[in-house]
C-alpha cells in the first residue's frame, strides 16, 4: 500500500493537567493521506506518537501496531476521512488520550509525530507519515487560539504567512547557530538480582531497560543485542543485566514483564524473553502459556506465578531506579563498569547502531 501524507495543525490550546500543575497542550491535528495515488474517503484507524530523534517515545495515542498487521491495537482511534482529510485532537484528555507533555517534548532532542494508518483492507498498518513538532509547540499561543474552528482553506493561508514571515525574518537576522547536541550523560543504576548473561567478573556491564511491547526495544533485542552477546558476552568481556520499564500505554508490557520474570524462577528468563520477542502482538495470558508450555515449564508453578503477580515488586524497583537515573523511555541502556552492586556509565537512549555500542564497549575495554 502507497500512503502518502500530508499534515499539518490547526491550533493549540494550553491545559494544567495533574496535581503538580504540569502544562500541556492539546493539538488541533489535521492531515492529508493518499491510498495507491488517490485521496483516501471513509473511515479510517491511526495511531499517533510524539518521539525523538533517539527513538525515545515521548508520547502515544495508544498501543503501537506493528508494520503490515491488520489487527488494531489497543486504542487505535477510528476517524472518519474525507477526500482525504481528517482532523483529531491530540493530547485531549476528554476522548480519552494521555496528556502531551509539552515541556518534555521541547526538551527532546528533533521531537517529530509520527502517524500509522490503517485502511482496513488486508493491507494492514503502515507508517503514514513524520512530521516535525517542536516548531508548532514552540508557536506563538496568539496563532493558536484562532486557528481552532477554521478551514482546511484557511490553515493552508496561515501556514503559507507564516512561512513567508519567518523567510522575512531570516532575512533580517544572522544566520543562528545550530544548538550544541546534548551532552553525553553517566548515571548509575543498581543491579539487584536482576536477570543477567555473561561472568559476574566481566569488566563491562551493559543494563538495558526494556518495554516488551515497544517496537524500538523489539529492534535492539533482534538486531543488536544478539550479536553483543556472541562477541562480547560469551567472550566474558561483558555482562548484559535486562530491568524492565513497562511504559503505561503499553497494557501488555508489564503482564509480560511478570510472564518473563515468572519463567526465570524457573531458569528460563533469557528463553521466554526471546519468546515474548519474537511477536510483540501476541503477549496474552494464552501466550504466555503457550510459551511456557513450549519451554516444558512447570505449568502449575507458572501459572501460580502469573495469578499471584510474584514479580511485581522487582518490576516496581526497576521502574523506580529508571526514575531515579532519569529515564524515561525505552530501550535504555547504561554502559559502564560495576563498583559493588551497581553500574555507573553512559546514558544511551534508543535504539542504536551495533557499530554505536561496540565503540563505547571498545573505549571501556581499552581503558584500565
Amino acid at each position: 500500500m502507497m500512503i502518502r501524507t500530508r499534515c499539518f495543525l490547526l491550533g493549540m490550546t494550553l491545559a494544567l493537567m495533574g496535581a503538580a500543575q504540569v502544562p500541556a497542550q492539546v493539538l488541533d491535528y489535521s492531515g492529508r493521506i493518499h491510498v495507491d495515488g488517490g485521496k483516501f474517503n471513509g473511515k479510517g484507524f491511526f495511531v499517533f506518537s510524539i518521539q525523538d530523534i533517539n527513538g525515545e517515545i515521548l508520547w502515544a495515542s495508544g498501543d503501537f501496531p506493528q508494520a503490515g498487521a491488520t489487527r488494531n491495537p489497543v486504542a487505535a482511534w477510528q476517524i472518519i476521512v474525507k477526500d482525504g482529510v481528517y482532523q483529531k485532537r491530540l493530547g485531549d484528555t476528554a476522548s480519552g488520550m494521555p496528556a502531551i507533555d509539552t515541556a518534555r517534548v521541547l526538551a527532546a532532542k528533533d521531537p517529530f509525530l509520527r502517524v500509522w494508518f490503517n485502511d482496513g483492507s488486508s493491507r494492514g498498518w503502515q507508517i503514514a507519515g513524520d512530521t516535525p513538532i517542536k516548531p508548532a509547540l514552540s508557536a506563538n499561543n496568539s496563532t493558536a487560539q484562532a486557528g481552532s474552528n477554521i478551514s482546511t482553506a484557511q490553515a493552508d493561508a496561515i501556514l503559507r504567512e507564516l512561512r513567508d514571515l519567518r523567510a522575512l525574518v531570516q532575512k533580517q537576522q544572522p544566520a543562528a547557530q545550530p544548538a550544541a547536541p546534548a551532552p553525553p550523560r553517566n548515571v548509575t543504576v543498581a543491579l539487584g538480582d536482576s536477570p543477567s548473561l555473561g561472568q559476574a567478573t566481566a569488566p563491562v556491564v551493559l543494563v538495558e531497560f526494556t518495554d516488551f511491547q515497544c517496537p524500538y526495544c523489539k529492534r535492539a533485542h533482534d538486531g543488536v543485542l544478539a550479536g553483543l552477546k556472541k562477541k562480547y558476552v560469551d567472550a566474558g568481556k561483558v555482562r548484559m543485566v535486562s530491568r524492565n520499564l513497562p511504559l503505561p500505554f503499553h497494557p501488555n508490557a508489564e503482564p509480560a514483564a511478570i510472564a518473563a520474570l515468572c519463567a526465570g524462577e524457573q531458569g528460563q528468563f533469557w528463553a521466554m524473553r526471546d519468546r515474548l520477542f519474537e511477536n510483540t502482538e501476541a503477549l496474552s495470558r494464552q501466550d504466555f502459556l503457550k510459551a511456557a508450555e513450549e519451554l516444558k515449564l512447570d505449568i502449575q508453578a507458572f501459572t501460580a506465578c502469573l495469578d499471584t503477580k510474584h514479580p511485581g515488586p522487582r518490576i516496581a524497583s526497576d521502574k523506580q531506579d529508571a526514575a531515579a537515573a532519569g529515564i524515561t523511555g525505552t530501550p535504555s541502556f547504561v554502559i559502564g563498569r560495576a563498583a559493588g552492586d551497581k553500574v555507573t556509565g553512559l546514558l544511551m537512549i534508543g535504539a542504536k547502531s551495533t557499530a554505536v555500542f561496540e565503540a563505547e564497549i571498545d573505549k571501556l575495554l581499552s581503558t584500565p
